[in-house]
């Protein structure tokens, strides 16, 4: 853990508050450094445990002394009492092998709009309306309307419809496939968060594993489905000039004729065969699409148009993105004899 946590502090969201006694905490958790150098003294972060500790004591969400600090720090831009949200949690610290033994709940915290409480769901924006503090804009509302110079010369002061872009992925591939013969369906490519899990947090264990299809999936149209000769788990591949993915199909009357959805998170390290087109094991849901970046997102400097790393910046923009769909002739695992270094291993 670096120097400069005890000289300035943490924070986020625009607050920042002390965190020396968290840092001595750590000390006394994760040893320190003996090593000469600017790192001597501080606390250790050799293992994987000794990181997750550094979060788990550094944050609000499960230290309670940390919460209170921070919402006592909101308390003075606001005028307001806020603290009482993280009070009763005052005493609560979670430490590694507390998450690892069972799911804690965690402590209200200023970083985030919702609460944890026993009688309201956690809903965005919870504390803006029912604690008064303000949105984090440059009026302190809702905004629907952006001012900035830039998102009027663009058109987008107000929310407006884009047309997807034709970024010219899939022309000469269609040709080939329909010089082929091949049953085929076009459809733009959709990457939501998924329903099981998000980010870090991968479907592909065992209990989600057991509850689902077993490896990564597509979902299509019942009427897509059938105009390119697919039926529910078929093996598919989708794929243009990017790239490729092979995943399973899961039809559906839910999805929108005309889209393609892959929730993100699915990883090729579970059930993924081979792709016919590129000779590869499978892809994943950013194996079809580019990062095309979008001025706009390059604002910075005013209120909520400010950087902010994972928040506010130049994501790529990979929506307006096509493919084509079709069913796999051959089902290739790509599995090759073990070598010997591989079976002297077992």
């Amino acid at each position: 853990v670096g120097p400069l946590l005890e000289k300035l502090g943490n924070g986020g969201k625009g607050i920042n508050w002390d965190t020396k006694v968290e840092v001595k905490h750590l000390r006394d958790l994760n040893g320190v450094v003996l090593d000469e150098g600017v790192s001597k003294g501080q606390p250790k972060l050799d293992t994987a445990i000794d990181a997750a500790e550094m979060i788990l004591m550094l944050a609000p969400e499960t230290n309670g002394e940390v919460a209170v600090k921070a919402w006592e720090e909101l308390e003075k831009p606001t005028g307001r009492h806020h603290s009482h949200l993280a009070e009763g949690a005052h005493h609560t610290k979670i430490r590694f092998r507390d998450i690892a033994a069972q799911p804690r709940k965690i402590i209200s915290s200023p970083t985030w709009s919702g609460i944890e409480s026993e009688e309201v769901c956690y809903n965005a924006g919870y504390t803006n309306v029912h604690e008064l503090i303000p949105w984090r804009t440059l009026t302190g509302r809702q905004q629907l309307y952006q001012d900035h110079l830039w998102m009027r010369a663009f058109g987008e002061g107000f929310v407006s419809y884009r047309p997807p872009v034709d970024l010219k992925t899939i022309t000469k591939a269609v040709n080939n496939d329909a010089a082929e013969g091949s049953p085929h369906v076009v459809l733009n490519f959709i990457t939501p968060h998924q329903k099981w899990g998000i980010h870090s947090t991968y479907t592909d264990n065992l209990l989600m594993l057991t509850l689902n299809r077993g490896g990564p999936v597509v979902w299509m149209s019942e009427i897509d489905a059938k105009k390119a000769g697919l039926v529910d788990n078929d093996w598919v591949e989708a794929y243009n000039i990017n790239g490729a993915l092979t995943a399973r199909v899961v039809v559906s009357q839910r999805i929108k004729q005309g889209t393609l959805f892959m929730y993100h998170a699915q990883e090729k390290i579970v059930n993924t065969p081979g792709s016919e087109k590129t000779g590869h094991r499978g892809g994943i849901h950013n194996s079809v699409t580019r990062a095309t970046l979008k001025p706009t997102h390059m604002i910075g400097g005013y209120a909520q148009l400010s950087y902010g790393f994972n928040y506010y910046g130049t994501v790529g923009s990979n929506r307006d993105e096509f493919v084509i769909v079709r069913k796999m002739k051959k089902v290739d695992w790509l599995d090759q004899p073990a070598t010997r270094k591989v079976e002297a291993a077992e």
